[in-house]
């Protein structure tokens, strides 16, 4: 994996359109997420989306990172999908979106088009050294999506092993006739109850771009707006400016609504963005914070440099930050360095660098990440990210997408008493599976390996009576199946 300054932290961009409370500190994490935004505007079509039906298609199935420092697993993640749905790759960050749209706002594509993701998989298991239970590498969460015939997210639900100390999450979208989101929903649960929820409500203009929206938080049984966001656009199309208000001290909502950010771009004569100038209010007024610039290289839609510069408000300068800059070899970036200021040394110093691998599909399949000792790149990767994919034939064109049905099985007797019998017709007696059973809040409550049988029965005689979810993962394929049962 990249610098996180370079990651997708598209949680940050929930929050410039949330309302949520805003710190000084968050600004930068929270620029640089809008600027991921914005580069996915022109980001580079990807080759591997072949979309003429009958051909062979790619999609990532799983993605693995390994701290080659201790020798061990960092973060494991495992996806599946029904039908025809797919996976895109990004040139401009360099990578599948780590963890989208699975803990973030899922109602958004992180490229700003407010309908489809960029990773349309029905289920998503995440493996990682969890922090309360360190060393030990374990299960962390399990995300459902469900999409309409157009590929819109219309409902999206996390669930967290370790949920006594986070919410679970669930999302409700509605989309308009042009299938442009039109309102969303998301709330956190606390004790199976909906503690923090929210609305949001999207407005276009005549060209069908977003003009606006609106956030509503449900305080004290009252719903309150919390935010809003206008969205200005040039002749051809291109985001100009992005005008955000919000109160991070109100907690009454009763205040109006301060101007909290805005963002001005420009592009090129092939509408590439080029700058982004992003001013901050800073408890008194709205200033200039930072400023990003890009380059391109010939042709290429995507970028291939980025420098980023701050403000020194007391004597009027912009300092450098950020550089990176990319290699490109037959079309695609190949090696990716990160550069940092040394304002004792005033130059640029390494951070670290990554090297990509492709295959046929053009389809990262390594990513190897060398860090920075002070004289020297590291000669062996400090980190290894792996992608691994699933090759089917499309036998629809992309613009006719059918969507099969979720994956489920059948659970008998529903409600239950004292066991559950599993049956999963499509499955191979014998399988080796890994089935869990988890409460509404997320709660793991029990997790076996066995051999897949027709006649396997569940033990659920321990549980209290409630609502709980059966999951089962066949090992071989990592195809996730679950359905909800109720416990007498």
């Amino acid at each position: 994996m990249m610098k996180n300054i370079f990651t997708l932290t598209i949680a940050l961009v929930f929050a410039l359109n949330s309302g949520a409370q805003i710190t000084k500190h968050d600004r930068k994490a929270m620029h640089t997420s809008v600027i991921n935004q914005l580069l996915s505007q022109n980001r580079q079509p990807v080759a591997a989306m072949k979309t003429t039906a009958g051909v062979l298609t790619q999609r990532v199935v799983a993605q693995s990172k390994r701290d080659n420092g201790l020798g061990s697993m960092a973060d494991s993640v495992r996806l599946s999908y029904t039908g025809m749905r797919g996976s895109t790759y990004d040139y401009n960050n360099m990578m599948y979106p780590y963890n989208y749209c699975y803990s973030t706002t899922p109602m958004f594509n992180y490229a700003g088009v407010f309908t489809t993701p960029q990773v349309l998989a029905d289920t998503y298991v995440h493996w990682t050294i969890n922090p309360f239970t360190m060393p030990a590498f374990n299960i962390y969460e399990f995300s459902f999506a469900t999409y309409d015939t157009a590929n819109n997210l219309t409902n999206f639900r996390e669930l967290f092993v370790d949920s006594v100390t986070n919410d679970n999450r669930s999302y409700v979208n509605t989309f308009n006739a042009a299938k442009k989101i039109a309102t969303g929903f998301w709330f956190n649960l606390n004790a199976g109850i909906a503690d923090s929820a929210f609305k949001q409500f999207f407005a276009y203009n005549t060209a069908g771009k977003l003009s606006a929206d609106s956030v509503y938080e449900l305080h004290l049984g009252v719903w309150r707006k919390a935010a809003k966001t206008n969205y200005t656009y040039d002749g051809a199309g291109n985001l100009t400016q992005i005008d955000h208000w919000a109160n991070e001290t109100d907690t009454s909502f009763l205040l109006p609504l301060v101007q909290q950010s805005k963002y001005v771009n420009t592009y090129d004569a092939s509408n590439r963005l080029v700058t982004v100038l992003t001013s901050q209010f800073n408890g008194t007024t709205l200033a200039a914070y930072v400023k990003d610039t890009f380059g391109y290289s010939g042709t290429l839609t995507y970028h291939n440099s980025w420098k980023q510069h701050q403000l020194d408000a007391i004597h009027g300068t912009w300092w450098p930050q950020y550089y990176m800059a990319k290699t490109i070899v037959a079309g695609k970036p190949d090696t990716i360095y990160h550069r940092g200021w040394d304002s004792i040394a005033n130059s640029w110093v390494p951070i670290s660098r990554d090297i990509v691998g492709y295959n046929s599909y053009n389809n990262p399949d390594t990513m190897f990440n060398y860090e920075w000792n002070w004289t020297s790149y590291s000669t062996t990767p400090d980190y290894t990210t792996v992608y691994y994919y699933d090759t089917f034939t499309l036998v629809t064109p992309s613009t006719g997408v059918q969507i099969a049905q979720t994956k489920s099985m059948t659970l008998y007797p529903n409600p239950a008493t004292n066991s559950l019998t599993i049956r999963i017709p499509e499955m191979a007696t014998g399988s080796a599976v890994t089935v869990c059973v988890m409460n509404q809040m997320g709660q793991l409550m029990s997790r076996q390996q066995m051999p897949y049988r027709e006649d396997s029965q569940i033990p659920v005689d321990y549980l209290a009576p409630g609502m709980y979810w059966m999951v089962v993962q066949q090992a071989a394929t990592g195809e996730l199946y679950k359905q909800q049962f109720i416990k007498h």
